[in-house]
């Protein structure tokens, strides 16, 4: 039996045996369940995804206004050479100050494991094949969507971050020949605005939904 006015939970703890994967207890609930399928993943995927979309994005609130400026920028050769000084020192003081990152490039979800939830007990039914080592622990999940929604949330963060990251380990590396300063800076220039003409960069603090309602079209039994 399923409860279609039942919400999904978003974190939730289950009894996982190490060696196969099983998931749930051996008690059940007193009467009928009510099952629910729920695709999960691991609480420490979703924790690092975190971790790796905030610090991007401060990236970004402390890289964007360097890249911005630069844009904004148009010296004439005779004072490129000190404008470009006073850039690199910018960017020099805003990488030493963010703090580095997993940019693992292609952030995607991890593969899901299927449950079915009892919104009546709590319990996740998810039995395995047994392959002869049976170790259980409380092992922490999260629901698919609700890592899929921070992934969506984060990408453009995780796009732009190593863009612009990489514009300023150049401004800061690079001296230019004398007499190609205003070339150099033009370069620079392209490569910001490339870096910058993605989606506008979000916010920090955007916080995922609390949530996920089951619908009754998409309340799904187990068969």
């Amino acid at each position: 039996m399923s409860d279609p006015d039942a919400i999904l939970p978003d974190r939730i703890t289950v009894l996982t045996c190490l060696g196969c994967g099983a998931m749930g207890r051996e008690a059940r609930c007193e009467g009928d369940c009510s099952e629910h399928k729920l695709l999960l993943v691991d609480a420490g995927e979703f924790d690092a995804l975190q971790s790796a979309a905030q610090l991007a994005r401060q990236r970004n609130e402390a890289f964007k206004p360097i890249a911005l400026a630069l844009l904004d920028s148009h010296p004439s050769e005779q004072a490129c050479t000190d404008a470009y000084r006073a850039m690199r020192a910018v960017a020099h003081k805003a990488l030493e100050a963010t703090e580095p990152y997993d940019d693992r490039g292609d952030w995607q979800a991890p593969p899901a494991q299927t449950g079915w939830w009892c919104a009546q007990c709590g319990n996740v039914d998810a039995p395995q094949p047994c392959i002869g080592v049976c170790v259980w622990r409380q092992t922490e999940w999260v629901n698919l969507t609700l890592y899929q929604a921070g992934l969506d949330r984060a990408a453009e963060d995780f796009r732009a971050a190593p863009e612009i990251g990489r514009i300023l380990d150049r401004l800061v590396a690079v001296t230019p020949h004398a007499g190609r300063c205003q070339d150099n800076w033009r370069a620079l220039q392209a490569q910001a605005r490339a870096a910058l003409e993605g989606p506008q960069l979000r916010p920090v603090g955007t916080q995922p939904a609390s949530s996920t309602k089951v619908s009754k079209r998409r309340t799904t039994h187990r068969t």
